[in-house]
């Protein structure tokens, strides 16, 4: 795998390397200038939590950088050999205090299952640099469990929300091991993680699902 150093942009500003004084390395296509690395040096000796700095830094919309040559062929490869061995469907949908939670699949593989969902809510209030996770607690009629969220991802879909009053989230969560084949149902309880700072917080969603 190659790729040409000439072509490097900062990751954290989009800047090239003829626009900068110095470019630092990191893994893959990752760069950082020297302007943006005094930046982080400057955040991470504010002692302050959400500094103007690092919010304005946590605000910047992300840099598209070029992938280095034959990296997509690896990752193509890569997912041809992740396929779900069994996808089911399941389209349940639960409402509360103004969100919604859909489970969409479940995707079985050879030693863990994934949970695939969507999330809607109203948009954060600025100053999050982050989206929460949502955490699970599963439990299957056998008194097997699996708890929090094992590896997922949480993807911003704004090209689904209908509206600017709401958000929508695409999740996954992973869990190990399978479900034993005895097990007939798996009871899935989820929660907002920032709902325990509302008054009163909300109780969390409840699914039961037929294996």
């Amino acid at each position: 795998m190659s790729f040409d150093r000439s072509l490097a942009r900062c990751s954290f500003c989009g800047r090239h390397t003829s626009e900068v004084r110095r470019m630092v390395a990191g893994p893959g296509a990752a760069y950082i200038c020297n302007d943006c690395l005094e930046l982080c040096n400057d955040i991470l000796n504010d002692p302050t939590p959400f500094s103007a700095k690092a919010l304005e830094l946590a605000s910047r919309p992300p840099v598209v950088i070029a992938a280095p040559q034959g990296l997509e062929t690896e990752r193509e490869n890569m997912r041809a050999t992740h396929e779900p061995l069994r996808v089911v469907t399941l389209e349940l949908e639960q409402k509360q205090q103004g969100m919604t939670l859909i489970l969409h699949q479940m995707h079985y593989y050879q030693a863990h299952f994934e949970l695939h969902y969507l999330w809607i809510r109203p948009p954060l209030t600025a100053g999050f640099a982050f989206v929460p996770r949502i955490i699970f607690f599963l439990k299957d009629n056998l008194g097997a469990q699996w708890t929090g969220d094992r590896g997922g991802m949480l993807l911003a879909r704004p090209e689904l929300a209908s509206g600017p009053n709401n958000a929508v989230y695409q999740g996954s969560a992973r869990f190990r091991p399978l479900p034993a084949a005895e097990a007939r149902v798996l009871t899935i309880r989820a929660a907002d993680p920032l709902g325990q700072f509302e008054d009163p917080p909300p109780t969390p969603w409840q699914f039961e699902i037929t294996l």
